[in-house]
């Protein structure tokens, strides 16, 4: 998990510039932050479990099954 510090630096990294983007004055930006950060740690935890279904599905398949029945979505 990214400090707040982490996070304040991530977001004064943002130019802004884009007029098609979504501007907000009152956005508490840790918590902004925390929310994008679940987010892609969940998506990137899904497609890692994906993978390691796939290559164990090359060793042994009643494993990848057994494995892909246990919990599947998180």
């Amino acid at each position: 998990m990214l400090t707040k510090d982490e996070m304040r630096k991530v977001f004064l990294s943002c130019d802004m510039l884009d007029k098609d983007g979504l501007y907000a004055d009152e956005v508490d930006v840790y918590e902004l932050c925390a929310a994008v950060e679940r987010a892609v740690a969940l998506k990137y935890a899904n497609a890692e479990r994906a993978e390691c279904i796939k290559f164990v599905q090359s060793l042994n398949t009643e494993v990848a099954r057994a494995l892909k029945e246990k919990r599947w979505a998180m």
